[in-house]
């Protein structure tokens, strides 16, 4: 899981390397109702009383400037360590995804809000679960691996750096329910998160004829 979140991260970064030199190409280009956008994700957050790093990517499409809706897929970096009483020690990878829906506010500013809200599901994966494979009183097989339900709202500084570039400096708050891992409880999943978010875009730099219509640089 880790290592398909480090490529998603990769390849969200490389990606838009040539964003420059299309967004340059119409630099008086009037700004369009909708524009699609993506990019790679950075969040430092505090899981079961440690600090870690998650990383990852979204994507989406914003309507008018101002709604967005898209989708991401998140991978925290280590592992999630686990005490059982009477049992070796467990680690769990970290991971979770869905729906993003945004609302900006004053988009053409070049500093400006944004509140962005993720719906989906998460999920734990024992990086040896074959050792905990058990069976239960019908014969069935069990393993260690759990998912569960997760809401992510946020708000974010937007920084319209580029025509081609916004970053995004903010926090998070997850909400998960569901766990189902002896030994871990929702609330030590539940959290805050300091994110940083490069979104990416083919946008043009505005020079509005009519004031009253347009104002300043709209970016997305």
């Amino acid at each position: 899981m880790k290592r398909l979140t480090l490529f998603l991260f990769l390849f969200l970064v490389t990606a838009p390397l040539g964003a420059e030199e299309v967004a340059e190409e119409a630099p008086t280009e009037k700004p369009k109702n909708s524009r699609s956008f993506g990019g790679p994700v950075l969040k430092l957050t505090r899981i079961n009383d440690v600090f870690g790093l998650t990383i990852g990517g979204q994507g989406g499409w914003v309507y008018k400037h101002t709604y967005t809706i898209g989708g991401g897929f998140y991978g925290l970096l280590r592992d999630i360590a686990v005490e059982v009483p009477d049992a070796p020690e467990r680690e769990f990878e970290f991971a979770y995804g869905g729906l993003e829906l945004g609302y900006i506010l004053a988009p053409s500013r070049d500093v400006h809000l944004s509140l962005q809200t993720l719906i989906g599901f998460g999920g734990l994966t024992d990086r040896y679960q074959r050792v905990y494979v058990y069976y239960d009183e019908y014969g069935r097989v069990g393993g260690a691996d759990d998912s569960f339900l997760i809401a992510e709202p946020g708000l974010n500084i937007v920084w319209n750096m580029k025509t081609y570039l916004q970053v995004h400096f903010g926090g998070s708050y997850r909400y998960i329910r569901g766990v189902g891992i002896d030994g871990l409880e929702n609330a030590d999943l539940n959290g805050l998160s300091v994110v940083v978010t490069f979104r990416f875009g083919r946008n043009a730099k505005v020079e509005p004829p009519d004031e009253s219509e347009f104002d300043g640089v709209y970016i997305f």
